[in-house]
């Protein structure tokens, strides 16, 4: 009887190890599964807006420049879409005038080459004042005296949100939006006032750049 008790306990107790080594043993071989994803997106960076000689496409055929009366000769000017990084130009803008009252205009477009919105972020003069240097044993006060009726402005766009006759820079420009595959006017004007003085002679006048900035987010 007894050696059936003690069969029976030892059965018994080899059950339970038995049930403890399968209970490890799944623990054991439990796995976890973690599964860690990201993702990064770098756009092509294709943001063009060009210099265009067209209303309807792109185009960079020399712009005439066009003087007030028969006796302001204006030179053609180039656009150069070409330039890197990014900073079309358009070149050789020179009017020679022969009394005050007369100017030349420059009558291009920029063109939103995207398949998305532009926007017009600023408008920034290098020099708002030209410098004039006497030709020709001119006399500088004169010539100094005539330079300060002598402007450069440029106008932007039309309708509501155009920029016109602008003379200064604009560092912050909201709202004013270039549609995709589409363009806008821009005209530079060389004036030399009707009021202004006159000089003793011949002098060249030098202007600063004007440098427009757009981009694919507006100002806010």
């Amino acid at each position: 009887m007894e050696k059936d008790r003690s069969t029976r306990i030892i059965a018994i107790a080899a059950l339970l190890v038995g049930i403890i080594g399968i209970s490890l043993g799944f623990a054991f071989v439990a796995s976890q599964l973690t599964i860690s994803s990201s993702a990064e997106v770098t756009p092509v960076d294709d943001f063009h807006v060009y210099f265009s000689s067209s209303a309807n496409s792109l185009a960079t055929n020399a712009v005439p420049g066009v003087g007030s009366d028969a006796n302001v000769t204006a030179t053609s000017a180039t656009i150069d879409n070409t330039t890197s990084p990014k900073q079309p130009t358009i070149t050789n803008l020179h009017a020679t005038f022969t009394l005050p009252g007369q100017y030349a205009t420059y009558s291009f477009y920029a063109y939103n080459d995207n398949d998305y919105v532009a926007y017009l972020k600023s408008l920034v003069f290098a020099n708002t004042t030209p410098t004039c240097t006497a030709k020709n044993a001119a006399d500088q006060t004169s010539v100094t005296a005539a330079c300060a009726g002598i402007t450069l402005s440029i106008s932007v766009g039309s309708g509501a949100t155009a920029i016109t006759n602008q003379t200064t820079s604009i560092a912050t420009i909201t709202n004013h939006t270039l549609a995709s595959k589409s363009t806008e006017p821009i005209v530079v004007k060389i004036d030399y006032a009707s009021n202004a003085a006159k000089a003793s002679g011949d002098f060249d006048v030098t202007f600063g750049d004007i440098t427009l900035t757009y981009d694919t987010v507006d100002n806010t």
